[in-house]
Order: C-alpha cells, then structure tokens, then sequence
C-alpha cells in the first residue's frame, strides 16, 4: 500500500484508540512529520539521515516528557551497514511517578553474539532505572537463542512480557515473533495486535495499563 494509505490508516489508529504514547520504528522524518502527530509532542533517535528525510525510532507523547538517551548500536548491519537505535524518554505519572519508556529497534543480520552484546547495552543503561518501565518495539528475535535472550534480560529488571490477544497479527520470522512489549510497576489492562492490512511490515500493538 502506498503513503497515502499509511497516512491514513495512521490516522484512522489515533482517532479510534486515542494514545497518550506512541512509538515506531523505522518512522520516516521530514518536514511533514508533524502533521502526524497533531496532539502530541515527538522525539526521535536517528540512524539514517539523508538530504530530505530521516530515518529511525519515534517516541510522541501527549504528556510531556524528558529525551533521556538516544543510543546507536556499536555494531553495524552486515548487509546494509546501518546501526540500529533505541531511546529513552521519561513521562509524569499522576502518581508523582514517572515511566520511563524505551523505543527500540533491535540489531538485525548480525551474529547472534553480537545482538547478545548490545541488548547488554541496554540492560546497562536501565539498570540504574527504578519505578514504572516500559519497552516496546522490534527486536528481530528470530531465533531461540535470541528469544531466550530477551527472558533474561527482562527477568533480570522485573520485566514481565505482555500477553497480546490476537498474538499471530504479529510479524514472524522462522515462526518466531519479532515484536514485544514488556513492563514493570503498571497493571497491564488490555494488550493486543491489530490487524491493519499490510499498510506496514509489521502491525501495530496496542496496550493500555493502569498504574
């Protein structure tokens, strides 16, 4: 489907389940981002810049929110040899709380050593972290070592993985799903996979949590 249609049916999400976060993966930034985003406020972690547009993870909130850390990946993408990046933001809770939230885009067509090493990154960042935690986003684990990776790093901080209803929109690779959800200190209300028509390669999740 074309950009039109993106457009659209990105629009069409927004209305129907109101988000107070989003965030993507592979988002294209140009001088039209914004009108996505027409309630909300957006930060981004760039891997590719061209003259035009860029390309990499968006975090948009309609709460407000502090950029903690834009990461690149050391390693780079054996065939396109791109890095990957990730980001960090953190959101007021009514609480007195604040979630941080992690956007990423996990490094793909590398050794699963090398995939291994930069998820550590991660652990190492967060595990300074405390309170409410969120991360969401593509991590290419197409394989079981990867997957049982993903286990222990979320153990390893509290992290429990989201149950999704409707678990087979979800993209897979070798019968493995690439996409997850995890969270910490949040009451996980309702999580679910949406079915958009192929409008992208991969398919939405949705999720609303209680704190």
């Amino acid at each position: 489907m074309g950009e039109k249609n993106f457009d659209q049916t990105f629009h069409k999400l927004q209305q129907h389940y109101r988000p107070n976060l989003i965030v993507l993966q592979e988002a294209v930034l140009d001088p039209s981002t914004h009108k996505q985003f027409p309630h909300h406020k957006y930060s981004s972690a760039i891997n590719i810049s061209m003259k035009k547009k860029s390309f990499g993870v968006l975090t948009a909130g309609q709460c407000a929110f502090t950029e903690l850390l834009a990461l690149k990946t050391i390693h780079r993408e054996l065939h396109m040899a791109t890095k990957k990046t990730l980001l960090i933001t953190s959101h007021p809770l009514e609480n007195g709380q604040h979630l941080t939230l992690v956007n990423l885009h996990a490094i793909n067509f590398v050794p699963t050593s090398i995939f291994i090493k930069e998820i550590d990154r991660l652990l190492f960042q967060l595990s300074s972290i405390e309170g409410p935690l969120i991360v969401a986003g593509d991590f290419n684990t197409w394989n079981t070592k990867r997957l049982i990776h993903m286990d222990n790093f979320a153990s390893s901080i509290g992290l429990k993985q989201a149950k999704l209803q409707d678990a087979h929109h979800i993209k897979h690779l070798f019968s493995k799903p690439l996409d997850h959800l995890y969270y910490r200190e949040l009451e996980l209300v309702e999580a679910y996979a949406i079915d958009t028509k192929k409008i992208s390669d991969h398919n939405p999740i949705y999720a609303c949590f209680r704190n």
